[in-house]
């Protein structure tokens, strides 16, 4: 019999199913957050429950350089890549109004510039042509072309500019795709959009061609200058945007994607093709690169929003490609807690054991932490350590604490402790520290001083 009623589904899933699975290892990332953010706020100032956003938000300016840093590509590769093409399908048929920004984004930093200028021999200016497209807002593109300079007695001084709203753009290709095909071509995605951002800035250059130029009362030489300056925009935006289409090692490492690319897919363009046609493997070095640092973001971005579906009861469980989904997810979300759990284990152990880098740091340097304790200073025993504080920001691990010393001190040379004006004592000194850690916990660098990020101090001074 089927089942049709979600909370029927729900209770025939209760045992074990990979939506289930995905639920607990949720609750065990949050956890997780939790305990390397103590000091996020769980409420609002209204005493409301703020929910999972906030930790999600402390873990991508916190730990997540720390998971890129030691995720195992290739499996989260292959979790990836299988639940990616389904995952836009699903998007696109249930909420495609969240269809773009799911997968793609709009380059605020784009930004197409072009500008020449011909000087006469008499160095007056002969002829500019300077074009101009760039993001002014979040999701308006503002274009510009200006053609100016002199042919003999002839002056002139054209501009001609846009406004373009994204919007419609963007709504009127998902509307497209989404009743296209049961594969969603995110490369034709993007071939449709920048063929309507086209339609509008050749329409601008065709209306100014053919409605405003005429009426200038230009020669037929200048007017065949500005209308070549138009047609050699239109042709020079039409090869830009080719590199969108570009798998991403085949594009000129030279070129700016903000010189270029409007929008961008996420993680990286032509993802779903990368693994069918093999090029993660043919060029995996490149590709591991950006699945470590551009794939774990997205993922950051997209569990949270299938946390969202799922708990909102928007999902049906026993569908299966939801199925696949969960799966790959729950896989993914698993890999990204171990490595969070890790990282805990290793800060609380870093106080239990007589091999960490702040004994190193104080043995090496004994100099500048102890030898102003005594004339000479002698290093017995480090028998404590007690860390009172952890965080981790951006990567880098800061942990405050202290540690006792046992010291042998001598006051005095050798012939003043014989003749007794002199001394030799062991004793227990206690010390504060402070250090930050890199992602492999060796002591990281200071960028502006250049020295190892450590600081000793005797306790109480």
């Amino acid at each position: 019999m089927q089942v049709e009623r979600k909370y029927e589904q729900w209770k025939a899933i209760t045992e074990s199913d990979f939506v289930t699975l995905f639920i607990k290892t949720w609750f065990t990332f949050i956890a997780v957050l939790r305990e390397l953010n103590p000091d996020v706020d769980v409420f609002t100032e209204d005493g409301m429950p703020r929910g999972d956003k906030p930790f999600l938000n402390a873990y991508k300016d916190g730990i997540m350089p720390f998971v890129q840093k030691n995720i195992d590509t290739d499996n989260f590769a292959q979790e990836v890549f299988a639940m990616y093409p389904i995952s836009m399908r699903k998007v696109m048929d249930i909420f495609p109004q969240y269809f773009f920004q799911t997968f793609f984004q709009i380059n605020r930093d784009f930004s197409y510039e072009e500008k020449t200028i011909d000087l006469d021999k008499d160095g007056s200016l002969k002829e500019r042509y300077q074009a101009n497209l760039h993001i002014a807002d979040k999701h308006v593109l503002k274009f510009h072309l200006g053609v100016s300079g002199q042919f003999r007695a002839t002056k002139y001084n054209e501009s001609i500019k846009k406004e373009i709203d994204l919007r419609p753009i963007i709504r009127s290709t998902v509307e497209k795709h989404r009743h296209q095909n049961l594969i969603i071509n995110e490369t034709q995605f993007m071939r449709d959009f920048y063929d309507m951002v086209m339609d509008e800035i050749t329409g601008t250059l065709r209306h100014y061609i053919d409605i405003t130029l005429p009426k200038k009362g230009f020669n037929q030489t200048v007017t065949g200058k500005i209308r070549d300056a138009c047609l050699r925009l239109d042709t020079a935006l039409r090869l830009r945007f080719e590199f969108n289409y570009k798998y991403p090692h085949e594009v000129d490492p030279l070129i700016t994607p903000n010189s270029y690319a409007i929008i961008y897919q996420i993680p990286f363009n032509g993802f779903s093709r990368s693994e069918r046609e093999n090029i993660y493997k043919s060029h995996q070095g490149e590709y591991a690169q950006l699945i470590a640092t551009k794939a774990v973001d997205w993922f950051a971005n997209y569990v949270y929003a299938l946390r969202n579906a799922l708990f909102h009861e928007i999902i049906s469980p026993l569908d299966e490609e939801w199925q696949i989904i969960f799966k790959s997810a729950y896989l993914l979300l698993k890999q990204v807690s171990d490595i969070c759990i890790s990282c805990i284990s290793q800060i609380e152990e870093f106080a239990q054991t007589q091999e960490n880098v702040v004994f190193e740091y104080a043995e090496k340097h004994k100099a500048e932490s102890f030898d102003h304790l005594a004339d000479y200073v002698e290093i017995l025993d480090f028998p404590k350590m007690v860390l009172s504080e952890w965080k981790i920001e951006k990567g880098k691990i800061s942990l405050r604490g202290w540690f006792s010393t046992k010291l042998k001190l001598q006051q005095g040379d050798a012939e003043a402790v014989e003749n007794g004006t002199g001394s030799i004592t062991t004793e227990d000194k206690e010390f504060d520290f402070s250090i930050i850690l890199d992602d492999d916990f060796k002591i990281a660098i200071d960028k502006d001083t250049q020295k190892e990020s450590v600081k000793i101090k005797l306790r109480d001074t």
